[in-house]
């Protein structure tokens, strides 16, 4: 994991402007209505890397609703921390194997670009399931299908077995962790799942 950590540690400063160029802002932006964020909802930004979306979330949620926003790399939590507002917003260094927060605490868990990143999935879905409310809903979305976030990761050596597990996978992993899967899409510049937390 520490390789892996490394990884995300350097390129932190420069992640943004590397990953996200106007157009894929633009995709981003058009994404994120299907992630179904209402107004006044607390929402937990898992993986928030140096916190792309933590703008966006602000906006959505409103003067009434709170972000938590996390990641395990402390570099770029610093960067995450330049976009939080608080009290409205916070950023923290944790583990998603070891959320540090109250169960039942979140409307809705947001997993944007950081899925298979996680180590241990099976811990890392029942601590973010433990997270939601009853019939909360998880999401975990990406700007690639599932075979071009592989074909993506495959050129980097610390991250190349970092791929989307199938459907039927997938769909046995949200079971064991109390979710019921209601949206999977898996398609060319898109891979969108939304869960619900079983009441």
């Amino acid at each position: 994991m520490a390789g892996k950590v490394d990884f995300f540690e350097v390129r932190a400063p420069s992640w943004e402007k590397t990953c996200y160029p106007p157009d894929v802002r633009e995709r981003l932006e058009a994404l994120l209505p299907a992630f179904e964020v209402s107004r006044g909802e607390t929402v937990l930004d898992v993986g928030t890397g140096p916190g792309i979306l933590i703008p966006y979330l602000r906006r959505l949620v409103g003067s009434e609703g709170r972000v938590l926003a996390f990641d395990l790399a402390w570099a770029m939590t610093v960067e995450a921390l330049k976009k939080c507002v608080p009290p409205r917003t916070a950023v923290v260094r944790a583990d998603v194997h070891a959320l540090p927060c109250r169960s039942g605490a979140f409307d809705r868990v947001i997993c944007f670009a950081a899925f298979p990143h996680f180590d241990d999935r099976p811990k890392a879905l029942a601590e973010m399931a433990r997270a939601l409310k009853p019939e909360g809903c998880l999401v975990i979305a990406h700007l690639l299908s599932r075979d071009e976030l592989a074909r993506h990761h495959a050129g980097h050596e610390d991250v190349r077995r970092d791929v989307l597990p199938d459907d039927a996978a997938m769909a046995r992993l949200m079971a064991e962790a109390g979710l019921h899967v209601k949206h999977l899409e898996d398609a060319p510049g898109r891979y969108l799942l939304k869960a619900l937390k079983t009441p």
